[in-house]
């Protein structure tokens, strides 16, 4: 068994972006906040090449968006609904939350709207093979890999309703230290918690635009 851990780089090789604008075809795509209107943050970008799996289609990417508000003129934080460990009713409420993973062609171009708050700078995706201490901890702890960003393994925790086979994967996990990493003002974006995402293997039969998954914050 084999997994790898996301990490940034300078160096653009295909794979994803955290931060930054949008890979879209047209400024319509852009999912926007219901309540406000306000284009919502990209927190990250996954192409098809990031990961080999036959429910992204070639040539098309995964992007995941945020709605973030105003705390104090240099401090926003996302507004996502987090979820505690355990709270398996809040399972059904997770289309309230404010985020949306959408699915999409890859564009010539970045969109970088004027209009966008705030956006997190642009860094790329690379891949790095977990350490074996590392794959130590995930196979034996349980409640491991909060301290590693990886693709495909298992999330932190294990919740029932969190597996519904065959509909969803988990795809990829990234850490609020992640984001500061990127760019420290953007730390408690997701209030200190982790963020988990979904994909939908039926996004193979999706058309440009379509909800490719979900998104969730957990913190304990």
């Amino acid at each position: 068994m084999s997994l790898n851990q996301i990490t940034f780089s300078e160096q653009d090789q295909g794979l994803g972006q955290i931060g930054g604008g949008a890979w879209l075809t047209d400024l319509h795509l852009w999912p926007k906040t219901p309540e406000t209107g306000q284009l919502m943050l990209p927190v990250i970008t996954m192409t098809s090449t990031f990961l080999n799996v036959s429910f992204i289609p070639s040539g098309m990417a995964i992007t995941v968006f945020v709605s973030v508000e105003s705390v104090s003129e240099t401090f926003k934080r996302s507004s996502i609904r987090k979820l505690a460990i355990h709270q398996q009713s809040e399972m059904e409420k997770l289309k309230l939350g404010r985020s949306q993973v959408l699915l999409h062609t890859v564009a010539p171009s970045e969109l970088n709207p004027s209009t966008l708050a705030d956006p997190i700078p642009r860094t790329y995706i690379t891949l790095q093979p977990l350490t074996p201490e590392q794959m130590e901890e995930e196979m034996e702890d349980p409640e491991c890999g909060a301290s590693v960003s990886k693709i495909l393994g298992r999330p932190a925790w294990l919740q029932d309703p969190l597996y519904e086979p065959p509909r969803y994967y988990f795809l990829a996990q990234l850490l609020d230290a992640d984001i500061a990493k990127v760019s420290p003002r953007h730390e408690g974006l997701f209030g200190g918690g982790i963020g988990y995402i979904f994909a939908d293997n039926r996004a193979k039969n999706m058309t440009e635009g379509g909800v490719a998954g979900y998104f969730l914050v957990q913190f304990s």
